[in-house]
């Protein structure tokens, strides 16, 4: 792909995205929300195999249905209440139909099926785009418009999101697999928080934004496509296995990791506004989570990852490529300072939400 080509599709899916955040109307929103998949499209079938072209066009029909489904909220909050702007409160049938539509559009319970499929077959730093700056301008509308929605129902959608993300990364062997599941509990977690305090969502959003960042380019790096090898990241990359390791149990929620700080935050939100039973199902999913987020970090600190009596490689072979990863140092060393040493700003959070 030209250089030229690649710049304008990036700048469109930029461009679509700051549509939906400066949009205060129901149409402007939609065509933000096309400009940025339409932008992404081509970009996630760079590779042109017959794999990641089938993503592609999964992500497109997914995208296409909930911008569509979105569009019609619209249409019907114009023919209803006679506007087309966001701040006029939904009716309870165009409040489902959102809820809906914005479960798809993020990956979230019940319509997450798409989005380990999609991730598999698509490489690491597409990955990347498609779980962090893909879920911005959905969320922003999520926002938008989260007075309006069932709290009680979406909180509890997000507790069932963050149990089916730990329940079904449990028994995967894939590292895109593993994350898209990794993904699918976080946004769980994000979107019940947003039903009681936007601000701490955000924050949570943007923390998610860097853990995950700093865990995909490592792992992109590192051409880590297995679990078996993370085994022999240490002896091949000690730096490179070092922050995986930190990362990796930051993302889990491990004190006193930045991921801990934040999810204890917003568990004092949920339970304090008295959601209890989505504060339970919540934990039981981080412990989910948990298990495969451990076994990720134990396994990248062995210098022999347990293995059958077929193997196609010996741990002592050291393979080109794996040596530095200086590339994309300094933002790559910016996300694990960020993933590791957050928990010192925890009290300028607090100050901050207050």
């Amino acid at each position: 792909m030209h250089r030229s080509t690649v710049f304008l599709l990036v700048g469109s899916v930029l461009f679509g995205t700051l549509v939906v955040v400066v949009s205060d109307h129901w149409f402007s929103v939609w065509v933000g929300l096309e400009i940025n998949t339409l932008g992404i499209i081509p970009v996630l079938c760079y590779q042109f195999t017959p794999r990641s072209v089938e993503s592609t066009v999964k992500y497109f029909v997914v995208q296409s249905i909930s911008a569509a489904v979105i569009l019609n909220v619209g249409l019907i909050q114009s023919l209803f209440f006679n506007s087309w702007l966001l701040g006029q409160p939904l009716g309870w049938f165009s409040s489902g139909v959102l809820g809906l539509a914005m479960t798809l559009k993020l990956g979230l319970f019940p319509c997450h099926f798409w989005l380990p499929d999609v991730l598999q077959g698509v490489g690491f730093m597409q990955g990347l785009v498609l779980s962090t700056w893909q879920k911005i301008a959905p969320f922003l509308v999520l926002i938008y418009v989260v007075e309006s929605l069932n709290v009680v129902l979406f909180c509890l959608v997000g507790a069932f999101s963050s149990l089916v993300g730990g329940w079904g990364g449990l028994n995967q062997t894939q590292v895109r697999k593993v994350l898209a599941f990794s993904s699918i509990s976080h946004l769980g977690w994000i979107c019940s928080v947003v039903c009681y305090s936007w601000k701490l969502g955000l924050l949570m959003f943007f923390v998610y934004v860097f853990i995950n960042s700093g865990v995909f380019l490592l792992s992109w790096e590192l051409n880590l496509s297995f679990l078996g090898f993370l085994g022999r990241m240490f002896f091949l990359n000690y730096v490179g296995g070092l922050c995986f390791f930190l990362v990796v149990l930051s993302l889990g929620g491990l004190p006193p990791l930045f991921g801990f700080s934040i999810k204890f935050l917003a568990l004092d939100c949920i339970i304090s506004n008295g959601g209890f039973l989505a504060g339970s199902l919540l934990i039981f999913g981080s412990l989910l989570s948990l298990f495969f987020y451990l076994r990720m970090a134990v396994s990248s600190s062995l210098s022999l990852f347990p293995q059958h009596a077929f193997v196609f490689f010996s741990w002592r072979s050291v393979l080109n490529g794996y040596s530095s990863f200086s590339f994309y140092g300094v933002l790559l060393g910016g996300f694990v300072v960020v993933s590791v040493f957050g928990m010192l700003g925890f009290s300028a959070l607090v100050s901050f939400l207050n």
